[in-house]
C-alpha cells in the first residue's frame, strides 16, 4: 500500500511539471507509464538521449518523463576556451551539469574537434591550423586536415582538460566523439553551411576528396609502399611508369579527376584497381584517426562508454567504412553511434546495418541518430530499428518527439519496446560488394531496403568477410555487385564447401574481377557455366527476381529447420529476438496475418497497421 501511495505521489509531481512546462502537454497516463518504464528492476539495456544544446529545469522535467535517460550537448573546443590560449572557461557546461543533476538526468558530451566551428579564432588564425584542401579545385575550407600534424597535441590537451573537469562527476552517460568533417562525424568535409559558418564563416565546401596537401600525399605513398612492396609491382596493376614510390601522385589531379573516374567506370582493369586503392587509402586513413581518437579518450575515460560519431552513406568521397570503424572500436572497447536515419524503416535499416552487423561481429556496442526530422512514422520505426538491430543507444532531438501531441501520444505507445536485444537471431547474411560500389555507386542500398521487406539480414562485407564474419550465418544472398576479387570468392567457396553454407545470387549474371578476369566466376560457379551446383557440403545458386529469391530463401530455411516467416512484399518486418520471440512492425495500413513455420508446427498472428508487435510463440 506504501509503494502505491509513493508511485501515485511521484506520478502527480511530475504530471505537475510537465503540464506547466511542456509546449505539447504529455497526458497524466503518459507520464504513469515511462515512470513505470523507469522503475522497472534491472536495465533494459538501452540508453535514451536528447539533444538539447541549452538544458534547464523545465526542459529537463519534459524530456525526463518521456523516458530518457540523458541528455547531449555540443563541446566544442571553442566552447570551452574561446577568449584565448589557456582562458578556460567551463561556465555553460558547469551550468549544464548542475541542471542535469539536480533533475536526476545523465550527460552525453559530444566532444568535437576538427570541424571548422569546433575551433576556436584565435587558433584558426595560428601557425598550428592545418586546413583541407580539395583535390578537385585546390581550394582550403576551414575543416581542419586529418593530416595536420598540429592536430593530436591539441586535441589531447582538450580531452585531459574537460576530463578533469568532468570525469568524476557522476553525470556522464557516455561520451561521443566528434573527429573530422563538417559535424563531427568520422567522415570527410561534405557539406556545409548555416550554422556552420557562423564562427569560421563561409569556406570553400563540396562532397568530394580532401587531401591536397604534402602530409596527405606522403601518407599515400607510404600506404602504397605497404600494400605493392616494390615500385615494379604497382606499375604492372596500374599501368604506370612511377620510377619510385616518392614519385606517385593522387590519380586524377593533374589529368583531371572526373575524367579519371569515366575510365574507372567504363571498365579499364588498371584504372579500376588504381581507383580501388586511392579509396582503400582514404577510407583506411579515417578508420587509423577514429582509432587514434577512440585510443587516447579511452586514456582520460578509463570506465566511461564512449562512442564515435560517424554518418553518410560510405560513398567513396566520404572516406568511411562502417564495419572498419566497427572493428577498431571493439579494440578500444568502445562503440559507433550513425547518424542517418529518417521517417522510412527500409531506408533506415539500410543504412544503419552495416554498423549493427559489424558491431554484433565484433562484440561491441552502437547507436543510432537522425539526420534530422523524422515524423509519427519515423518514431516508431526508429524504435523498431534501435531494438531488432541489438543496439545500446537510441538518440533524437526534443523537438522530434515534443513538436505535436500526437507525436507524444506515439512515442509513448511504443517506448515499451525500445530495449536492448543481446543476441537477435538473423540466419541471413546479405554481401555487400564494397569493391563494386567503390569501383561504380549506386542501386545497392535501394535493393538491400526492398530485400528487408522478405527477411532480416546481417551484411558481410569483404572486411568482415575475411574477419571469420561468414560463420555467424547459414546462409548468403547476393543481390548486386559483379566485381568481386577472387580471394573473397574463395573464402566463400571454402565456406560453402566445409561448412555447408548455402548461397543465393539474384540477378547478377557473372561475377569478374576488378582486372576483368572470370576467376571469381569460376570459382564459385565452375568452369562450365552453370547456373547452381553443390559444392562439398553446400550449395550455391543463380535466381531471378524478388520470387525467385523468396522462394529459393523458404526452400533452404525449410531444409536447414530454420523458421519461415513473412518472406513477402507487405511492408512488414519481422526480426526473431529469441527462441521463441519475434517483433513485428507493420508499415502498412491494413491490419494482417503473418504465418511462422517452424518445423512442421505453424502459429498464425496478428498484427496491427502502423504499429509494432511483440509475439511469443
Amino acid at each position: 500500500m506504501k509503494k502505491a501511495l509513493i508511485k501515485i505521489l511521484l506520478v502527480n509531481i511530475c504530471f505537475y511539471y510537465v503540464s506547466n512546462h511542456s509546449s505539447a502537454q504529455v497526458s497524466k497516463d503518459q507520464v504513469s507509464g515511462n515512470i513505470l518504464w523507469q522503475l522497472l528492476p534491472g536495465n533494459r539495456g538501452m540508453f535514451y538521449t536528447f539533444g538539447i544544446n541549452r538544458i534547464n529545469d523545465s526542459i529537463a522535467n519534459r524530456v525526463k518523463a518521456l523516458g530518457v535517460t540523458s541528455v547531449e550537448s555540443y563541446v566544442t573546443w571553442e566552447t570551452c576556451e574561446r577568449a584565448g590560449e589557456g582562458k578556460w572557461d567551463w561556465s555553460e557546461w558547469d551550468s549544464t551539469m548542475k541542471v542535469l543533476k539536480d533533475n536526476g538526468l545523465k550527460w552525453v558530451p559530444f566532444l568535437i574537434l576538427g570541424p571548422a566551428y569546433s575551433t576556436p579564432n584565435w587558433f584558426r588564425a595560428g601557425k598550428d591550423h592545418y586546413p583541407c584542401r580539395c583535390l578537385e579545385h585546390g581550394f582550403d575550407n576551414q575543416v581542419e586536415s586529418r593530416w595536420n600534424p598540429n592536430l593530436p597535441k591539441w586535441i589531447e590537451r582538450f580531452i585531459a582538460e574537460f576530463a578533469k573537469r568532468y570525469n568524476d562527476s557522476g553525470v556522464i552517460e557516455s561520451v561521443l566523439l566528434g573527429i573530422q568533417g563538417d559535424f563531427g562525424e568520422a567522415i570527410y568535409s561534405v557539406t556545409g553551411g548555416g550554422w556552420t559558418f557562423i564562427i569560421p564563416g563561409v569556406y570553400h565546401n563540396h562532397q568530394g576528396f580532401w587531401c591536397d596537401d604534402p602530409n596527405a600525399l606522403a601518407d599515400f605513398r607510404r600506404f602504397m609502399q605497404r600494400r605493392y612492396i616494390n615500385i615494379a609491382t604497382l606499375n604492372k596493376a596500374w599501368s604506370t611508369g612511377f620510377k619510385s614510390f616518392e614519385e606517385l601522385d593522387f590519380p586524377g589531379r593533374k589529368d583531371n579527376l572526373i575524367a579519371f573516374r569515366r575510365v574507372v567506370e567504363s571498365g579499364d582493369p588498371h584504372a579500376r584497381r588504381r581507383w580501388i586503392d586511392f579509396v582503400d587509402w582514404y577510407r583506411s586513413a579515417m578508420t587509423e584517426w577514429s582509432d587514434w581518437w577512440m585510443s587516447i579518450t579511452r586514456k582520460y575515460f578509463p570506465d566511461t562508454p564512449i562512442y564515435l560519431c560517424t554518418g553518410g552513406d560510405a560513398i567513396p568521397e566520404q572516406g568511411s567504412n562502417f564495419a572498419e570503424q566497427m572493428r577498431v572500436s571493439a579494440n578500444n572497447s568502445a562503440g559507433v553511434r550513425i547518424t542517418n536515419e529518417g521517417s522510412n524503416y527500409q531506408n533506415n535499416f539500410a543504412l544503419t546495418r552495416w554498423v549493427a552487423s559489424a558491431g554484433k561481429h565484433y562484440g561491441t556496442y552502437f547507436g543510432f541518430e537522425p539526420a534530422g526530422d523524422e515524423n509519427e512514422k519515423g518514431i516508431v520505426a526508429r524504435i523498431y530499428n534501435a531494438t531488432a538491430s541489438g543496439a545500446n543507444q537510441l538518440h533524437d532531438y526534443e523537438e522530434n518527439i515534443t513538436k505535436t501531441q500526437a507525436r507524444i501520444d506515439i512515442q509513448h505507445a511504443h517506448l515499451k519496446y525500445l530495449f536492448h536485444v543481446a543476441e537477435p537471431i538473423v540466419p541471413v547474411a546479405l554481401w555487400y560488394p564494397n569493391v563494386s560500389m567503390t569501383v561504380k555507386w549506386g542501386g545497392y542500398l535501394q535493393k538491400a531496403g526492398e530485400f528487408r521487406d522478405y527477411s532480416d539480414f546481417d551484411y558481410i562485407d569483404e572486411t568482415m568477410l575475411h574477419a571469420g564474419a561468414l560463420d555467424r550465418h547459414k546462409i548468403l544472398v547476393i543481390i548486386h555487385g559483379e566485381i568481386m576479387e577472387p580471394v573473397d570468392a574463395a573464402i566463400i567457396a571454402e565456406w560453402i564447401k566445409n561448412d555447408g553454407g548455402q548461397v543465393i545470387v539474384m540477378d547478377v549474371p557473372k561475377f569478374e574481377s576488378v582486372e576483368a578476369t572470370a576467376e571469381p566466376e569460376n570459382i564459385l560457379f565452375g568452369e562450365s557455366g552453370s547456373n547452381g551446383r553443390i559444392l562439398g557440403k553446400g550449395n550455391i545458386t543463380r535466381v531471378s527476381g524478388w520470387d525467385g529469391l523468396a522462394e529459393a530463401l523458404r526452400t533452404i530455411l525449410t531444409k536447414l529447420k530454420l523458421p519461415v516467416c513473412d518472406l513477402m512484399r507487405d511492408s512488414i518486418f519481422a526480426t526473431q529476438i529469441g527462441k521463441d520471440r519475434w517483433l513485428f512492425l507493420n508499415t502498412s495500413i491494413k491490419t494482417s496475418k503473418i504465418r511462422i513455420t517452424r518445423s512442421d508446427k505453424k502459429h498464425d498472428l496478428i498484427v496491427n497497421p502502423g504499429t509494432i508487435t511483440e509475439a511469443d510463440i
